[in-house]
């Protein structure tokens, strides 16, 4: 005969079964979930940008130029009494980086800044009052002495496309440029002259000038030289058109301030 469990204990078993059942469900389901990774860079975000440096990569490239370089008279008398203009030339060579649209120029150039024989009156001054005016004479009349200066600068450029093989062009730039030669005049004491009618009056007398000008008491008739400062500031503000022949080459045809007004042009290829 078997024995039976009695009825409190087995509704006590029945209850147990089922609460273990009820927690290891869940548990179970628990460890069925697939555990949650960590976040991936989206694949396609990288190849557009590496797309983007493709599009625009850097290039090197050199510049050779040629610029004539102004000093209208006009503009001159506007910090004188009277001066005279001129017009030289100077050539350069740049090195060239460039991403898209945008060049950075590291430019070396040599020119002359000779200005003009002629009468100099200095701002302030009245020759017909007695004051002095100086007399500025050309390398011809100076032992072959040239005023002119080695310069550096770097300019910044950007294009505005019109074409594809034509471009607006602006830029903008410092450096330093470095005196070489002399700058060479005499002080006259002008006779029968006056600020805005100084010929022959301020002329020094005797050829080859052959003007009525005394030399100074000081100076004794003859040649001074200008004590300039061995250093002046080059600052560019510059505009033109670039065209592009060939995709490597360019031309441009430029002009502006480079301390000194200038119109130019320079050839360049990209390696």
């Amino acid at each position: 005969m078997r024995s039976r469990l009695p009825a409190r204990l087995s509704l006590l078993i029945s209850a147990a079964v089922a609460s273990g059942s009820a927690v290891a469900g869940p548990a179970l389901d628990d460890d069925k979930k697939p555990a949650t990774s960590s976040p991936v860079a989206d694949p396609v975000a990288e190849p557009a940008v590496a797309s983007a440096t493709e599009a625009n990569p850097v290039e090197y490239g050199v510049n050779v130029r040629l610029r004539n370089v102004r000093a209208p008279q006009a503009v001159i008398e506007i910090f004188t009494e009277r001066a005279s203009g001129s017009s030289n030339f100077g050539f350069g060579a740049d090195f060239v980086r460039r991403r898209g649209t945008i060049e950075l120029m590291l430019g070396f150039e040599f020119e002359h800044i000779q200005p003009g024989e002629g009468v100099f009156i200095e701002k302030g001054t009245d020759v017909a009052a007695g004051d002095e005016a100086d007399y500025i004479v050309s390398p011809d009349h100076n032992n072959g002495k040239q005023l002119g200066w080695l310069s550096f600068e770097f300019t910044f450029f950007n294009h505005v496309p019109i074409r594809p093989e034509i471009a607006f062009r602006y830029g903008f730039g410092a450096g330093l440029g470095i005196v070489t030669g002399d700058l060479g005049h005499y002080n006259v004491v002008c006779v029968g002259a006056t600020n805005s009618n100084p010929d022959p009056g301020c002329k020094p007398m005797g050829s080859p000038f052959n003007g009525n000008g005394l030399p100074s008491p000081e100076k004794g008739g003859v040649v001074v030289q200008y004590d300039l400062p061995p250093v002046f500031p080059v600052l560019n503000a510059i505009i033109g058109f670039q065209f592009r022949p060939m995709p490597k080459a360019t031309i441009n045809v430029e002009g502006g301030i480079r301390t000194f007004p200038f119109f130019g042009i320079s050839g360049g290829y990209f390696f």
